[in-house]
């Protein structure tokens, strides 16, 4: 067995995903009937490809623009700029293009087209820098839509072609006209006169994060345990609300249990409420939170009657979680609570937790 762990791992950095192309439907947009004319598309970009994606079949896949980006994208362009011999010839060059996709909730995906294009107008051999565009195409899925997300990879790229080219053609409109300068069309370019869009950030989808974690409970009276089931995406934001299920159990401290003459003092409930993640530093977070516990509280007094009470409460807490790493691994984290509950021995509790756990 070890032997067959070997050569897996000897050979798995040598396993090449497929790849699999996207054909951009020419559909002409509205383009104001404007005098200018899409020449030429270059691809100045590392990666060539889209990214990684799911295809209709479920499969991880590499996607490309069939037969390939500028070629793809220069035929788009063409079915709705003029081209007439006498318009103003306008080269456009791809500084990125990629696609994205994450689970943004518990029962949502989410994709993303990131395109970021330059906009040049060319006379002979002189190119001018006339417009910078960023956008961010997004969608939200339901989970069990997920068969439709590859169906809206061809749609979401040509929203995001024609939102860029119509910011450039209101730019153009207003503009006047730039000095033209000596330049090699590939890498010799000045930025004499141009302008930018409203930029937004090139910021990528947040990993969806799964975890599993046990905490030890510790209080002056009560002592248990509690299990949680978190999941959250992490974003750029600095504030993150996952979602939050969790069951605990406690019992009372035999010292405690005899100053109030009972025997025995167990319960059970389950947690719901408000929590929250404020991102310190990467993998590290501080919690926040309020909670509404309920459920059943047992006791059996020392003349052994036991009796049930229904338990409904409040609690608060605020602690510290860290994911060091972020793919698999290991969650640790520490933190203080208080809570006031329907309890017959101790309605309200405070102490501090220890909390270990797994990411998936």
């Amino acid at each position: 067995m070890k032997y067959f762990l070997y050569i897996s791992m000897f050979f798995l950095p040598f396993i090449v995903l497929s790849q699999e192309n996207i054909a951009l439907k020419t559909i002409p947009f509205a383009t104001e009937n404007l005098s200018i004319s899409i020449t030429q598309v270059l691809d100045i970009r590392k990666e060539k490809n889209l990214g990684l994606g799911i295809n209709k079949h479920g499969e991880k896949v590499i996607f490309q623009l069939s037969p390939d980006a500028p070629t793809a994208i220069l035929n788009f362009m063409k079915t709705s700029f003029s081209q007439t011999k006498d318009a103003k010839p306008i080269v456009i060059k791809i500084k990125d293009l990629e696609i994205q996709q994450s689970q943004s909730s518990i029962s949502h995906i989410k994709t993303r087209v990131y395109i970021n294009l330059v906009f040049y107008e060319k006379e002979n051999d002189t190119l001018q820098k006339l417009f910078d565009v960023q956008h961010n195409e997004d969608k939200t899925f339901a989970i069990s839509d997920k068969s439709k997300i590859f169906e809206t990879y061809e749609q979401n790229i040509r929203a995001a072609l024609e939102y860029c080219a119509l910011s450039f053609i209101n730019t153009y409109k207003k503009r006047s006209k730039p000095e033209f300068i000596s330049g090699d069309l590939q890498t010799n370019e000045r930025d004499v006169f141009y302008e930018k869009s409203e930029m937004k950030y090139k910021k990528r989808l947040g990993k969806w994060f799964d975890m599993l974690t046990f905490k030890k409970v510790y209080s002056k009276h009560k002592e248990g345990w509690k299990i949680s089931y978190i999941g959250f995406a992490d974003s750029d934001k600095d504030f993150i609300m996952p979602f939050v299920l969790s069951y605990d159990r406690y019992s009372i401290k035999r010292k405690s249990l005899l100053d109030k003459n009972y025997r025995s003092v167990d319960a059970f409930s389950v947690g719901g409420g408000f929590d929250g993640y404020l991102k310190i530093i990467p993998g590290v977070y501080a919690n926040i939170g309020l909670e509404v516990p309920l459920g059943l509280e047992i006791t059996k007094n020392t003349e052994g009657k036991k009796q049930h009470n229904f338990l409904i409460g409040i609690g608060a807490k605020q602690g510290i979680k860290i994911i060091p790493w972020k793919n698999y691994g290991i969650v640790i984290g520490a933190g203080v609570f208080q809570q006031i509950q329907t309890s017959k021995v101790y309605t309200r509790n405070f102490g501090f937790e220890l909390e270990l756990g797994i990411n998936f």
